[in-house]
C-alpha cells in the first residue's frame, strides 16, 4: 500500500476504532464483536509499524482505554495501567522475541504464560494490609473509584493474608485434598508484613454458568439479556448502588503485583498473591522458550469451552523483573509482555473484488475476494455473499472494509460491512446476466432469490457434480480430487460419473505427473468403491436439497433404488421428514430422462447398491442417540454414524438429555466435558465397535 493510501486508511481506522471503543468501554454497547474490533486495531497497528511518521498522541495504539465516567470520582494511576499489544500467530511472536533480543543484546527467556480472562481489568490498593482503594483502568492514567463495589466480591480480600506464615505452614487444605504449596524463590529480609501499601491488578469477571443462570432470571422477568460475561461484569462494577454489584456472582483473579516486595521473576509475583489470598491463574508457568508457550497456547485453545470461564487467548511477558523493567513502555503497552490472541471466528478486511462461481446444480453465487486474513485458524481469501438479496441487504461494495465469519468448517461468509471506513472509491457489484463459464442466460424461478445457469453442458456445473460424486459422504474415492477431475476433463477422459469406472492405468498415463504405479493405484481405488450403500448413492447423485440425512430418510423408507425412482411425488410427501419442496425436487430428478440415462449408465458400469434392509437394527443400539467426539483409530467417524444408523440408532451432532451414549475417541473435545456433567454413558471405539459386532473382524 503506498504512503498516501495508507494515510486515509490510518485516519479511517483511528476513527472507526476510538467509536468502537467508547460505545464497547464506556456505554457497555458491544456494536462489533471484540475479534472484528482487535482485527482493526491489528491492522492499524503494522500500518503504523510500516509508517512511522503516521503515529499521532491521538491514535489508539497510544493510549489504553476509554474516557473516564463522570459519575465517578477520578483516581490517578502511580504506575500507568498499560495495556498489549495483540499477537496472532506463532511467527508473530518469534519476531518478538528476536525485537526483545536485538534491544536487550541479550537472551530475554524465560517467559511466563498465563491465561487472558476476558473481564474488567482493576487495580486494587491495600494499605497496612487493609483493601482501601479500589479503581478502574480508566485510560490508564486516571480510572475510577470503584471500590464500595468490589468490596461485594468475595474473591477480594478485605485484608491480606500474611505469605510468610504460607512458608511456616505450607500444607493447605484445597477440595479436601492435602496440598503442598511452593516455597517462595525470593527473600523477605527486606520486606515488612503489612506493606505500608501495596497494588494489585487483577480481572473482575463471571463465569460462564452464573452468566447463563442471571440471563435466565432475567429473561423470565421479561428484562433483556446481557451481550456476554464481560459486558455484565463491567456495567455491575459501574454502578452507583453497590447494592447491584452485590447481587451478581462477580469473580476476581490477580495477575500482577505492581509493589516490588523482593520478586524478581512474574512467577513469584503469582506465588506472592496466591499467598495474600488471592486466587490466580492455576494454569500459569514459567517456560524456558517460546516453543513451550505455543504448546501452551495450543493445549488452552483446545481446553478454552471446557473452563468456567471466557478467555480469548494467553498473556506471555518477560519473567524476570530486571529485564521486563529495562524493556520499558512504547506507546500504550510494555515491550516486554504480549497477548497471544487465539484464533478468532471474526475479523476484519477489504473487498478486492465480487465474482460469482457456479455450483453442482447451477447455483450462480457472489463471492468476495478479500485481502488475506486469519480468521478460525485459516486464513481466508474469498468469502461467500450467498445471493444477489444479501449482497443488496448488506450493501456491500467493492473495496468495502467488511467483517469476516468463519464458525468450525463452515464457509467464511461477509456478515457486516463498516460504511464509516468508505474512501468514495468504492464500486457497486451487477449480477451477471450470462453463466461465466458456458455464456448460457441465467434465470431465477419466481419467489426464489438464487439465479441459475441452466445449460445441461455446463462444465463447472459437470466439475461441481463429478466432485460431490467422489466425496468422503458419496463414493468416498480416495485421491480422487478436483484437481485430477480437472485433468480428467481436461484431457476428455470423462464427461460424466460413469466414465470414472471405465478407466484404465493407461489412459491416466498420459495425464502429468503419472506413472505406472501411481495410474494403477487411482484405478483400483475407483474400482474398490463399485459396491454402496443406497444412502451414499442418493447423495452422490447430487439430487438439489438432498443432504445427507435427507439421504438417509429415503433409504429407509424405500429400501431400493428401484421403489425410490418410481414413487409418486405423494409417497414421497408421506416421508416423515421429508417437506413438499425436497419431494418436488426429488420427484422432478428421477422423471428427466438424462438423470435416468446417468443412473442406468452407473448401474452398467458395475455400482452395486446395497440396499439397508440386508442388515438388521439390534437392541443395543435401535432407538439409541450417539454422539461422537475425538479421533478414532479403527474406524472412520462417518462410517461409525452410517452403522449406527443402519443399525436402528440416530446419530446427533451436540449432547442433550435425550444422548444415550457419547463414544469419544482420542483427544475429545468439549462434549466429553458436558456428557460428565449431565451423567451421559460414555464408551470408547472398541466398546462401540463391539455394540454392532465389527470389533472382532478387525486386526488389533
Amino acid at each position: 500500500m503506498e504512503k498516501r493510501e495508507a494515510r486515509e486508511r490510518v485516519i479511517k481506522l483511528k476513527k472507526v476504532i476510538q467509536q468502537h471503543r467508547y460505545a464497547y468501554h464506556v456505554l457497555d454497547e458491544a456494536q462489533i464483536s471484540q475479534e472484528a474490533l482487535d482485527s482493526l486495531k491489528h491492522e492499524l497497528f503494522l500500518l503504523e509499524e510500516k509508517y512511522p511518521d503516521l503515529v499521532t498522541l491521538d491514535s489508539p495504539t497510544q493510549r489504553v482505554g476509554g474516557a473516564v465516567l463522570e459519575k465517578f470520582e477520578k483516581v490517578f494511576h502511580k504506575t500507568p495501567m498499560l495495556s498489549m499489544e495483540d499477537l496472532f500467530s506463532e511467527e508473530e511472536l518469534k519476531e518478538w522475541q528476536e525485537y526483545l533480543t536485538r534491544f536487550l543484546k541479550e537472551d530475554p527467556s524465560p517467559y511466563f504464560a498465563e491465561l487472558k480472562i476476558d473481564g474488567l481489568a482493576v487495580s486494587l490498593t491495600y494499605r497496612e494490609g487493609v483493601f482501601v482503594l479500589g479503581s478502574t483502568r480508566g485510560d490508564g492514567k486516571q480510572g475510577e473509584n470503584v471500590t464500595q463495589n468490589l468490596k461485594t466480591i468475595s474473591s477480594i480480600p478485605l485484608r491480606l493474608q500474611n505469605p510468610k506464615s504460607e512458608i511456616r505452614n505450607p500444607k493447605q487444605i484445597i477440595n479436601n485434598k492435602s496440598k503442598i504449596l511452593n516455597s517462595f524463590e525470593f527473600r523477605y529480609s527486606n520486606f515488612e508484613f503489612p506493606p505500608a501499601e501495596l497494588e494489585v491488578r487483577g480481572e473482575v469477571y463471571m463465569d460462564k454458568k452464573d452468566f447463563e443462570a442471571y440471563n435466565a432470571s432475567r429473561k423470565k422477568a421479561g428484562e433483556e439479556p446481557y451481550a456476554n460475561p464481560r459486558n455484565l461484569a463491567a456495567g455491575s462494577i459501574r454502578q452507583l448502588d453497590p447494592k447491584v454489584a452485590a447481587s451478581r456472582p462477580l469473580k476476581f483473579m490477580a495477575y500482577s503485583l505492581v509493589t516490588n516486595i523482593g520478586q524478581r521473576t512474574h512467577q513469584e509475583e503469582h506465588k506472592a498473591l496466591h499467598a495474600m489470598g488471592f486466587q490466580t491463574d492455576a494454569s500459569a508457568r514459567s517456560y524456558q522458550s517460546l516453543h513451550e508457550v505455543v504448546l501452551y497456547w495450543k493445549e488452552m485453545e483446545k481446553k478454552r469451552d471446557s473452563l468456567p470461564f471466557l478467555i480469548d487467548g494467553i498473556v506471555v511477558s518477560v519473567s524476570n523483573v530486571n529485564l521486563f523493567s529495562r524493556l520499558g513502555v512504547v506507546g500504550k503497552s510494555a515491550r516486554g509482555m504480549r497477548a497471544l490472541k487465539f484464533a478468532g471466528n471474526q475479523a476484519t478486511t477489504r473487498v478486492r473484488d465480487i465474482v460469482v462461481q457456479v455450483g453442482r446444480t447451477g447455483a450462480i453465487t457472489p463471492v468476495a475476494v478479500l485481502d488475506p486474513v486469519l480468521v478460525g485458524g485459516v486464513t481466508v481469501s474469498r468469502a461467500t455473499l450467498h445471493n444477489q438479496d444479501e449482497v443488496q441487504r448488506l450493501g456491500v461494495l467493492i473495496g468495502d472494509t467488511v467483517i469476516i465469519e468463519r464458525a468450525g468448517d463452515v464457509i467464511p461468509s461477509v456478515v457486516g460491512v463498516l460504511k464509516e471506513m468508505r474512501s468514495g472509491r468504492e464500486r457497486r457489484f451487477h449480477m451477471p446476466k450470462y453463466c461465466p463459464i458456458c455464456l448460457s442466460p441465467l434465470a431465477r424461478k419466481e419467489k426464489e432469490v438464487v439465479w441459475r445457469c441452466k445449460s445441461k453442458t455446463c462444465r463447472a456445473k459437470l466439475r461441481k457434480n463429478l466432485t460431490h460424486f467422489v466425496s468422503r459422504k458419496a463414493f468416498d474415492m480416495e485421491g480422487v480430487g478436483p484437481k485430477i477431475i480437472d485433468l480428467l476433463l481436461d484431457k476428455n477422459l470423462i464427461s460424466g460419473p460413469a466414465d470414472l469406472f471405465a478407466l484404465t492405468p493407461g489412459d491416466l498415463l498420459s495425464l502429468e505427473r503419472f506413472a505406472e504405479k501411481s495410474s494403477r493405484n487411482l484405478v483400483e481405488s475407483i474400482h474398490k468403491q463399485k459396491n454402496i450403500s443406497l444412502t451414499r448413492f442418493l447423495f452422490s447423485l447430487g439430487i438439489r436439497h438432498i443432504g445427507e440425512e435427507t439421504a438417509i430418510l429415503l433409504a429407509k423408507q424405500f429400501k431400493s433404488l428401484e421403489r425410490v425412482m418410481a414413487c409418486s411425488l405423494k409417497e414421497l410427501q408421506n416421508v416423515p421428514g421429508v417437506g413438499s419442496v425436497v419431494a418436488q425436487s426429488v420427484a422432478e430428478w428421477f422423471k428427466s430422462a438424462e438423470n435416468k440415462k446417468t443412473v442406468q449408465s452407473l448401474l452398467k458400469a458395475g455400482v452395486c447398491i446395497e440396499s439397508p434392509a440386508v442388515i438388521q437394527s439390534r437392541a443395543e443400539l435401535e432407538g439409541k442417540t450417539f454422539v461422537f467426539t475425538g479421533t478414532f483409530s479403527q474406524i472412520l467417524r462417518d462410517k461409525a454414524k452410517e452403522l449406527v444408523r443402519e443399525h436402528g440408532g440416530a446419530v446427533s451432532e451436540s449432547i442433550s438429555l435425550h444422548t444415550s451414549f457419547v463414544v469419544a475417541g482420542e483427544k475429545p473435545g468439549s462434549k466429553l466435558a458436558k456428557a460428565k456433567k449431565l451423567g451421559t454413558r460414555i464408551i470408547g471405539e472398541k466398546e462401540f465397535l463391539r455394540m454392532i459386532h465389527i470389533y472382532d473382524s478387525i486386526p488389533h
